[in-house]
């Protein structure tokens, strides 16, 4: 099978399409002919050694960590899911990725596909629907009539997490540019900031909830704006200025699958309550293109590889 691979840190030149046995199903995994694949940051910063300290690596190492494609081979005790099962899921991070013709995945981490979504936009409901999902449901038990502040509302994952907080009943004000502020209305925004021409902190002032996707100047400044016992729940993985508040709480989790998890998101896509947004489908070949795309940032929803096993 084609892969595409590293076998050192460094820049785009490290990128490599390789040829690669396709790999066996172990105990309680699940072998996915991929259809499709999502880009997201966790690739490039992997591929430069940004994550090494969280997740080193041996080398080679396909990279890509969720896709959506259909289930061909199952491991020993592997009973939630059949092959010839349409699923989406995400791959460990201390293995080879889904950015292949085939991955294998823990059978308990993927899910079925909502038959309300094709496989382009099934893909983007693995790292980026978690990594919305997570901090809002889970860490900051976002409820109804409290107002959150979301950062990057238009990107991979703030587009969704707009979404999740929009069901959830919340108040939702979105940081954005100026070319997507129509963009975060339609999928939700209550109010849309325009971060090059307003203060998002005057702006979101006693906010209960902030989901900050930033850091930096944007984490203190935010932390400043949240109401006394207000939560500032974050997914960066670069280091963070420290807290100067102890009437909030700077809420951070790991970003991980469960059954649960993946069920409540593939139902809220089934039920139209999540509608991914699929900003452009890259062919296998070109994947370089969609990550230098995803480095660069700015961008409206989420970015894909089309994958076809030959």
């Amino acid at each position: 099978m084609r892969a595409w691979r590293i076998r050192r840190y460094g820049g785009p030149e490290v990128l490599s399409l390789e040829e690669t046995p396709v790999p066996g199903p172990g105990p309680g995994e699940v072998l996915v002919r991929v259809a499709a694949a999502s880009g997201n940051p966790s690739d490039w910063a992997l591929r430069e050694g940004r994550l090494q300290k969280a997740f080193p690596v041996t080398f080679p190492r396909t990279i890509g960590r969720d896709c959506a494609g259909t289930v061909v081979a199952c491991g020993e005790g592997v009973t939630d899911v059949a092959t010839g099962d349409e699923v989406f899921g995400v791959s460990a991070p201390d293995r080879d990725g889904t950015h292949a013709e085939y991955a294998c995945l823990k059978a308990a981490a993927v899910m079925r596909r909502p038959a309300a979504l094709p496989m382009t936009a099934a893909t983007t409901l693995g790292v980026a629907a978690l990594s919305a999902y997570i901090p809002l449901v889970e860490l900051a038990q976002l409820a109804a009539g409290e107002r959150v502040l979301i950062h990057a509302g238009a990107g991979g994952v703030g587009h969704l997490a707009v979404q999740i907080a929009r069901h959830l009943g919340a108040e939702v004000i979105a940081t954005c540019s100026a070319g997507n502020a129509d963009f975060c209305r339609a999928l939700g925004a209550h109010r849309v900031i325009d971060y090059a021409r307003e203060d998002f902190a005057d702006a979101a002032r006693e906010s209960d909830v902030v989901f900050d996707m930033l850091g930096g100047e944007v984490h203190g400044r935010s932390a400043a704006l949240l109401k006394p016992g207000g939560r500032l729940v974050y997914i960066i993985a670069a280091p963070l200025p420290p807290a100067t508040r102890t009437d909030i709480k700077v809420l951070n989790g790991p970003i991980a699958p469960t059954p649960e998890r993946l069920g409540r998101i593939a139902e809220w896509a089934n039920a139209g309550v999540l509608k991914p947004h699929v900003e452009r489908v890259y062919a296998f070949e070109d994947a370089p293109t969609m990550y230098a795309a995803s480095q660069r940032g700015h961008g409206r929803g989420k970015k894909v590889l089309a994958v076809a096993a030959r």
